[in-house]
């Protein structure tokens, strides 16, 4: 499983390198799948130094609610600390909520300057990566858009079906396990999407990718 999800993560960085590219046809085939995994575990090691910040956010959340236990059994110390943990609790979750759509609205970029270089310092600059993030906010705000719309129907549509088949009497769950499989191409189409999606925003930006 981590192989296959690193190498999906890299034919999507393939794919978007194509588009860029301009070529005809730019699904990539799968014939450099040792490439494909290094490059999803290139990717996936910058988007996890931009999500560090937002699992420092995460881990005092979790740690204030442990404040009403120092109270021991003075209940008016408790209810103060208490209120103390939810007040910090929803300030930090506000913060990791604004800080979440940020790092969702850096992914395609660092997929995209990735794509262009093929190097990991390249997604570490940090001041070429939020220029080119304003510079085509647009853009990436309705690329982001539309893969959440097109996840919650398909989605929706599976689970709906799922549901309906598992009241067959026998053989309805037996179906509705095999609909669950088919979440696995969905999910390489909904890649494939974003990946044809990025590849354009970067197009239309005037990057050029590497040349491989």
């Amino acid at each position: 499983p981590i192989f296959g999800g690193f190498a999906l993560m890299g034919y999507a960085i393939a794919l978007i390198r194509n588009v860029m590219a301009g070529e005809p046809r730019p699904l990539p085939v799968w014939d450099d799948l040792g490439r494909y995994f290094m490059d999803g575990l290139t990717f996936w090691v910058a988007t996890l130094v931009y999500a560090l910040p937002l699992l420092i956010l995460i881990c005092p959340v979790m740690m204030v609610w442990l404040l009403p236990a120092l109270a021991g059994e003075n209940e008016n110390l408790m209810k103060i600390l208490t209120g103390i943990s939810g007040l910090v609790s929803v300030g930090l979750g506000c913060l990791a909520l604004l800080y979440g759509i940020l790092l969702a609205l850096l992914t395609p970029v660092l997929q995209i300057r990735y794509a262009e270089t093929g190097e990991l310092g390249a997604c570490l600059r940090f001041g070429d990566i939020f220029r080119f993030l304003f510079d085509n906010i647009g853009s990436i705000i309705i690329a982001q858009v539309l893969m959440w719309v097109a996840g919650v129907i398909i989605g929706s549509v599976v689970s709906g079906l799922a549901g309906a088949l598992s009241i067959v009497p026998i053989c309805g769950w037996i179906l509705a396990a095999a609909l669950g499989l088919l979440m696995l191409p969905v999910g390489v189409w909904l890649m494939a999407f974003s990946g044809h999606l990025y590849g354009q925003i970067g197009r239309q930006a005037g990057t050029a990718p590497l040349v491989v």
